[in-house]
């Protein structure tokens, strides 16, 4: 079950959507949303303790806390007006520190809300790759300038057999208990042979004993890769949710020659629920 819905907030536009999906989960399970503001400290360079360098570099520090205090109230009003237990915490970090505090605080909640990683928005592939490898939670990324969607009534298990599509199988089985329909998604590189042909037939077996009837389908690879044909087929099916295992490979070799889990976080149309 999904209670605690923990979501990043930094008093950008960026926060309406981040804070759209968490209400979306907590409307779904009847969850609590705690907003993370991590508050990065400048770093001043001061070259004399006691001459004007210390004074500009505490005239820095004492503005960059007035900004985030004001930060701080207003995320707390925000949170305030919600319909569900909310609360807010917050972290004064440097820079270097933020990944690391939200991979931590991460681990005590039950998902991770961010935005999907991208070039103009502050959500970067860091922190979602640092939360992801190291927090043993899923995160449900959102697509930027997308709201998210008010339910999870049609989502697609992408399926390859590997450990990362099991964990994240797991991690989503109470959004699959809440969906309309559940379509498992196997691609397929070549013409199928036996045991590609039958991969994913034991998931479907898996998810019936659990009380979740799900539909397994096959498609063919396209030549533009893995990743676009599960993006085709999700707005085929016209999918809310796209569930995944992230990085079966190294993340250097997905960076330099591309792979699904890059693509996918970079490109996916819809939401993602994606677990290591």
């Amino acid at each position: 079950m999904i209670k605690d819905i923990m979501v990043r907030l930094d008093g950008t536009p960026a926060d309406s959507l981040r804070l759209d999906a968490a209400k979306c989960i907590a409307d779904t399970f009847d969850g609590q949303i705690i907003g993370l503001f991590l508050n990065p400290l400048p770093l001043p360079i001061v070259p004399d303790f006691d001459g004007p360098g210390a004074a500009q570099a505490a005239e820095l520090l004492q503005l960059a806390k007035d900004v985030s205090d004001r930060i701080e109230a207003d995320l707390t009003a925000r949170l305030g007006e919600l319909d569900y237990p909310a609360e807010l915490r917050r972290f004064d970090v440097l820079p270097d520190e933020v990944v690391e505090v939200a991979t931590r605080e991460a681990r005590s909640a039950d998902t991770f809300v961010a935005l999907r990683p991208n070039d103009e928005l502050d959500d970067a592939d860091r922190l979602v790759e640092g939360v992801l490898f190291g927090s043993g939670r899923h995160l449900l990324l959102v697509p930027q300038k997308q709201r998210a969607q008010s339910s999870f009534d049609h989502v697609i298990v992408a399926w390859n057999g590997s450990r990362e599509s099991a964990r994240a199988l797991a991690e989503a089985m109470p959004y699959l208990h809440r969906a309309r329909m559940v379509t498992v998604v196997v691609v397929d590189e070549l013409p199928p042979v036996e045991m590609q042909a039958t991969l994913g037939s034991d998931v479907i077996d898996h998810l019936r004993h659990h009380g979740i009837d799900a539909r397994l389908r096959h498609v063919r690879r396209r030549d533009t890769g893995t990743a676009a044909t599960l993006i085709a087929e999700a707005k085929r099916e016209k999918a809310d949710l796209i569930v995944m295992g992230g990085y079966g490979h190294s993340r250097l070799r997905e960076w330099l020659l591309g792979g699904v889990t890059y693509e996918l976080l970079h490109h996916a149309p819809v939401q993602l629920i994606v677990a290591h």
